[in-house]
């Protein structure tokens, strides 16, 4: 392991030496903190008495098998580390005021504790890149200083259906804002349609039970009469549907909250594709698919 310090506050966290080369996102300041590799140090085994060979030999066959498991072992953690996906989701179970955590469909459910739920970790930038814009940053197009940007949570239009309790949570990480669509899956039809500026994490709520399929546009400088960035957007769906669930009884209700990512995370479960701006609007009446 490499111990990687964070240059404007100090924080010391722990890396892989497979992540040599690449950054990380300090959770205390936010700042990109560059992954080193460290100098090793081979010790010498000082050798017993010369009297005894036949211990020796048997000691190097030890020492050799020792080597060879635990080169297999790293070697097994780097092949495990490799595998990043796009977007994280965790799937959390609430009971009214209690909640249980239920990740991915994992078998086992167990009861959230303060500790679990304050945890956070750094996260390394750069594993698997975010799909990229239609067309590629030139110094004839550069990024602009001053662009059209909403404020978090913002409707790109008015809310559908208000009276579940499903609750979704993006966590948009990338450099570019970003404008999300949730839509019910067999008609798509749109429930949901809001604004996630960069580096910043929208709560949505009320979302009744159903299946809907997740979509997005990232870039810069948003033109509300068209419904798109003008710089550089791009077009991404995930991959899989998702499921609000709801339970009810006499004294209480089960309902699902979930929460994603827009940027790669490492243990990523779920991926993205890219589509169309057509795609994107699929069952939607904009104006601009009208002319």
């Amino acid at each position: 392991m490499i111990d990687v310090t964070c240059s404007q506050c100090g924080a010391v966290y722990h890396s892989d030496e497979t992540h040599v080369g690449k950054r990380l996102r300090c959770a205390r300041c936010g700042s990109l903190v560059p992954i080193l590799g460290a100098a090793r140090k081979i010790v010498s085994q000082p050798i017993s008495a010369p009297s005894a060979p036949q211990v020796h030999r048997a000691q190097a066959r030890k020492s050799a098998s020792r080597f060879k498991s635990s080169y297999l072992i790293f070697s097994a953690l780097g092949i495990l580390l490799a595998f990043v996906g796009v977007g994280l989701v965790v799937h959390r179970i609430h009971t009214g005021t209690a909640s249980v955590s239920d990740i991915d469909n994992a078998a086992a459910v167990q009861q959230s504790t303060p500790e679990q739920e304050n945890h956070t970790e750094p996260t390394i930038i750069g594993e698997e890149p975010i799909p990229t814009s239609d067309k590629p940053t030139s110094r004839a197009d550069p990024r602009p200083t001053e662009y059209n940007s909403l404020p978090t949570g913002t409707r790109i239009e008015d809310d559908v259906g208000t009276g579940g309790h499903g609750e979704l949570t993006v966590d948009n990480g990338s450099d570019e804002d970003a404008v999300v669509r949730l839509a019910h899956t067999d008609v798509d039809e749109t429930v949901r349609w809001f604004f996630v500026k960069t580096h910043a994490t929208a709560h949505i709520g009320k979302i009744p039970a159903g299946t809907y399929t997740l979509s997005f546009t990232t870039g810069l400088n948003w033109v509300e009469s068209e419904d798109t960035f003008s710089w550089h957007p791009s077009y991404s769906e995930f991959e899989r549907s998702f499921e609000f669930k709801e339970q009810h009884d006499s004294q209480r209700v089960e309902y699902h909250s979930i929460s994603v990512t827009l940027h790669s995370v490492p243990f990523g479960n779920v991926r993205t594709r890219a589509i169309t701006r057509e795609e994107f609007l699929k069952g939607h009446k904009h104006v601009a698919l009208q002319r």
